[in-house]
């Protein structure tokens, strides 16, 4: 039996967490994929539509990738995702709000402006034109916060893997590695056009995201 049962759907973002989390703890997961077009089997188990969804063992339904991780590191504390000093796990917490809360934003909005298809920036209004020139200024400034949060350290939490890492890279890794033709998500087309990067213009960062791509993943 798998140690854990997760929906799924192709390419989320949200769910490769969760993959990059139970392969740094050594755990199985009973992936169960849903077709991303229809829905219902999420909705009927947990009252919303968004992936992932733990379904634990006690038969608690749990949804929202940062729940499921606090969860899965309750559960199997060891190796730890979060720092062993109360301090430094308070500071990692704060990391991953901002990057959940804010960091987010911009990416998503453009998204929604530009459309799922192709990148139409010519029916844009002049307004939601400035607001496309300036979350895309946003992103480029926040790589560069994460370019130098990674000076003398392997890691976006210090010198060992951990939350901060499983909750930045399957977004920051868009930067440097382009979506697969099967993945139609205009999210990510955002990701890797509008806050590409590369070893010239941010070094710490590329050699970070080929460091996380050669961890495990369930």
């Amino acid at each position: 039996m798998a140690d854990l049962r997760v929906l799924r759907i192709p390419d989320s973002t949200n769910v490769e967490r969760i993959a990059l989390a139970a392969g740094h703890k050594g755990l199985t997961v009973d992936w169960v994929d849903v077709d991303p077009d229809d829905r219902r089997q999420v909705r009927e188990l947990s009252g919303q539509d968004l992936v992932p969804v733990l379904i634990a063992e006690d038969g608690e339904v749990i949804t929202d990738s940062p729940r499921i991780l606090a969860r899965i590191e309750a559960q199997w504390p060891t190796p730890p995702l979060w720092p062993a000093d109360p301090g430094d796990a308070a500071l990692a917490d704060v990391f991953c709000h901002r990057f959940n809360e804010v960091w987010k934003g911009p990416p998503n909005r453009i998204a929604a402006l530009l459309g799922p298809v192709e990148f139409d920036r010519g029916r844009l209004g002049d307004s939601e034109a400035r607001a496309v020139v300036d979350d895309t200024g946003r992103l480029r400034t926040w790589l560069d916060r994460f370019e130098e949060r990674l000076e003398g350290q392997d890691f976006l939490g210090g010198d060992a893997f951990g939350i901060c890492d499983v909750t930045a890279y399957p977004f920051l890794r868009y930067g440097v590695q382009a979506p697969t033709p099967e993945d139609t998500d205009p999210f990510h087309r955002v990701l890797h056009e509008l806050g590409g990067f590369d070893t010239e213009s941010h070094p710490r960062l590329t050699a970070w995201v080929t460091r996380v791509a050669e961890r495990p993943q369930a």
